[in-house]
């Protein structure tokens, strides 16, 4: 089949508009890609219908619909202890508090040479 490029008519779709989405959402693709290390992807579904019924058509709808899948950074997970009244606490229950102090070392104020 010969006749103008499927590029050319993604360029003329919606005045333009179809190829500057695509390209928008692909950079971004690609960056959350780089950030995740996860694979996503992008989908462009084109309908073409006839305006008009019969045999003779000389005008066609052309529609279209972008579909992004970026790819999720992980949550993670955070660890938390229960008490007896099943509350959640970062510190265990069952274990006293140690109390911590400064333990930065002090320089003499005198060298002595040996």
């Amino acid at each position: 089949m010969s006749g103008k490029a499927f590029a050319v008519t993604l360029q003329d779709l919606r005045d333009g508009r179809v190829h500057a989405e695509l390209s928008q959402q692909f950079g971004e693709l690609v960056s959350k890609v780089k950030e995740t290390g996860k694979g996503g992807e992008i989908t462009l579904k084109i309908k073409v219908k006839p305006q008009g019924r019969g045999g003779d058509i000389d005008k066609v709808i052309v529609s279209d619909a972008i579909t992004v899948n970026m790819p999720k950074q992980e949550r993670g997970e955070d660890f938390f202890w229960l008490t007896e009244n099943n509350e959640l606490s970062r510190n265990h229950p069952k274990q006293g508090n140690l109390e911590l102090r400064d333990a930065t070392p002090t320089t003499p104020a005198k060298f002595k040479e040996a």
